[in-house]
């Protein structure tokens, strides 16, 4: 695939992940990323999503990297149909770029920043909730690792057949790790899958990742998107640009 069609055609990328309980398949749909893209040559990404038929659509983090871009970004996110939308934070909620260089926002700026984002979708900022879909009790917990790696849980009291973990920055598992906390799928990006591999080789700081989904010891899945924008050079090479369906199967179903 050249280099142009590479950066600029989605594509998506399907899992299965047993878990415990009964009810329906739920499908889950994560988007990472974005730095203000939207539209691709094979379409929108709300065509992409609408035409997968989500239970659950997950953003993790880095909608824009230029502030002016975000009403159009959260935009596209309103055309999503699906009506459990859930957003974490990334690094590039907390920055922006200006006249080519980048800035950090002030507390006031993030924080109105979030509020124009939970408009649209739910934010979670070290929070969850437990939903019944389909039969199925699905947590879904939020953390707001996106500036220094902070992280809590503190998850509701609500029983759980199946949990999901959403997070900015792969760095996340080590708290998870350490604090010995269960999940079925946890979902991160930031990594971009390095968006220029060459060989299988890319940048340093994030050739130690893996890229889309590795089980852990424990069972759980632990899924890095390469996420959809592009930072710095507008171009991938060997990480195309993805959205993830997920589909939860409960027992009996896989």
């Amino acid at each position: 695939m050249g280099w142009g069609l590479e950066t600029h055609w989605l594509r998506v990328v399907r899992l299965k992940v047993p878990v415990a309980g009964g009810g329906r398949t739920v499908r889950v749909v994560q988007l990472s990323d974005l730095h203000g893209r939207t539209r691709f040559l094979n379409g929108s990404i709300s065509a992409q999503v609408n035409a997968l038929r989500p239970d659950v659509v997950c953003v993790t983090g880095d909608l824009v990297s230029h502030q002016s871009d975000l009403p159009r970004v959260l935009a596209e996110l309103g055309r999503l149909q699906c009506p459990r939308l859930y957003f974490v934070p990334g690094n590039w909620e907390r920055e922006t770029l200006k006249r080519g260089r980048k800035r950090l926002l002030t507390p006031a700026e993030t924080d109105a920043l979030l509020r124009q984002v939970d408009g649209v979708a739910r934010v979670l900022l070290n929070a969850g909730e437990v939903l019944d879909i389909g039969g199925l009790r699905l947590l879904i917990y939020g953390f707001d690792n996106s500036l220094e790696g902070l992280a809590a849980y503190h998850p509701p009291a609500q029983f759980a057949d199946a949990r999901l973990l959403l997070a900015h920055a792969p760095q996340i598992i080590e708290s998870v790790r350490r604090g010995a906390v269960p999940f079925d799928l946890l979902l991160t990006g930031d990594t971009h899958g390095g968006q220029i591999r060459v060989l299988g080789r890319t940048r340093p700081d994030v050739q130690g990742w893996h890229v889309g989904a590795e089980r852990q010891a424990g069972g759980g899945v632990f899924y890095i998107s390469r996420g959809l924008g592009t930072t710095k050079l507008p171009l991938r090479l060997g990480s195309p640009p993805e959205i993830l369906c997920a589909d939860l199967l409960a027992s009996g179903l896989s």
